[in-house]
């Protein structure tokens, strides 16, 4: 009998959207404070790898990056928060993805900083002429609770409502793309 009180009840409220108590319905979380007084004074990206693989399914390539920075924070404290990198195609003009990274600066420092990072595109494009641009992300970025929709279904809303504190430190995280293993037709093995 309790079968099919709780079952309905469940998908009713499964159905049912409602605003997102950890962004308050804007899709977005607030940045840390104390990043407006950073400035990235340098960014290099160098292409370490291109998988192409992925494409044959039609989904998507995969550029591999090696990006270095050279940032200052000119305040007088220690401060973390996003940085946003943005793969471009200089050829065409176009942005080919942007990721986000964090940054930890202590005060009154100069840092060179290296990250890897991987840009997907549902294109495969020859990137012959590219640049990655940094820039300090001081606004907000994507709320991971709702995926930066603003809105959760109603049975999440009371699991993510009471865990509000550790899902907003959780979207300040950075969040790495791990590709998938790679066949080795040679070995026959899965490479990880």
């Amino acid at each position: 009998m309790a079968f099919f009180t709780v079952v309905p009840l469940l998908v009713l409220t499964g159905l049912i959207q409602t605003e997102c108590p950890v962004c308050e319905g804007s899709g977005y979380v607030s940045g840390a404070p104390g990043m407006e007084n950073v400035v990235i004074i340098k960014t290099e990206g160098y292409q370490r790898y291109v998988n192409r693989d992925m494409n044959m399914c039609g989904m998507y390539v995969m550029y591999l990056y090696d990006v270095q920075l050279s940032v200052v924070n000119k305040g007088a404290e220690d401060t973390w928060g996003y940085v946003k990198l943005t793969l471009i195609d200089l050829k065409q003009g176009k942005v080919v993805d942007n990721q986000y990274v964090i940054l930890e600066v202590p005060a009154a420092t100069s840092l060179d900083v290296s990250f890897t990072v991987w840009f997907l595109s549902e294109e495969d494009i020859m990137l012959l002429r590219d640049e990655v641009r940094g820039e300090i992300v001081i606004d907000e970025v994507p709320d991971i609770t709702c995926n930066g929709k603003g809105r959760l279904p109603l049975n999440s809303w009371l699991v993510a409502n009471g865990l509000k504190d550790t899902f907003i430190e959780l979207g300040r995280e950075s969040v790495h793309y791990e590709p998938p293993p790679e066949f080795d037709p040679g070995t026959e093995q899965w490479i990880q």
